[in-house]
């Protein structure tokens, strides 16, 4: 187990309740009884489920090895259920390709719809530029700078570590996030409240985050996966 805030028995019940409500999409979809205008939305659901699924089996502690198995078939289905208005997903399945260090292929999969989109973030940019070497201008737009701009700090201030920390135990998990307090919600709906994007910077900029092992929110070990 790596998630602290729940027990193994919620984490199977929740992979397992999702797992159904994925196949009976599929069902449907099979059959014909979803209608043209609605197939987009309930396969963009489906790849929601899954990410959702794969996050939980992270907080479960299963092997990464198979999660990022998992996270490649998402990025392989992405394009067909993309929405480039939908910043929070993008930003979760760019810092786990950093995080489960993907092959070429599957980056530039990732890399042709961010830039057929036009979406013109720092953050994004920094995560996907980090696999070809590429800089990143420090004065580039950055959409959300209220959430983020400490992470940009990161990259740019000397006292890197402080400003992680800083991040994770004071500005990751909030009332503006998405996800607060899903863990007290009478529905499975919380799979963890791992913050993906502070993992992928650290281990970009490779800095030492060993006092940072039992830190909440931070994906230790994936941060230092190596593929």
């Amino acid at each position: 187990m790596r998630d602290r805030i729940k027990e193994l028995e919620y984490f199977n019940n929740f992979i397992n309740e999702d797992l159904a409500r994925i196949n009976k999409f599929k069902d449907k979809l099979e059959r014909g009884e979803v209608k043209q205008e609605r197939v987009f939305a309930v396969k963009a659901k489906m790849h929601d489920l899954k990410l959702g699924i794969l996050i939980a089996k992270y907080s479960r502690g299963d092997d990464i090895l198979t999660l990022k198995e998992d996270y490649l078939k998402l990025v392989d289905d992405w394009e067909e259920v993309w929405e480039a208005e939908y910043y929070n997903k993008i930003l979760k399945m760019l810092s786990l390709a950093v995080l489960f260090a993907i092959e070429k292929t599957s980056v530039d999969k990732i890399k042709n719809l961010l830039e057929k989109s036009n979406i013109d973030d720092w953050l994004l940019a920094f995560l996907i530029n980090s696999f070809s070497g590429e800089q990143t201008e420090e004065n580039k737009n950055l959409l959300f700078c209220e959430a983020f701009y400490t992470l940009k700090k990161v990259v740019y201030k000397d006292n890197k570590i402080e400003l992680l920390k800083e991040y994770l135990c004071k500005e990751w998990y909030n009332k503006d996030c998405g996800c607060y307090e899903a863990h007290k919600s009478k529905q499975n709906i919380y799979y963890g409240y791992w913050s993906f994007e502070a993992g992928a910077i650290a281990k970009i900029l490779n800095i030492d985050d060993r006092n940072l092992t039992d830190a909440p929110y931070y994906p230790y070990d994936l941060v230092h996966y190596i593929k």
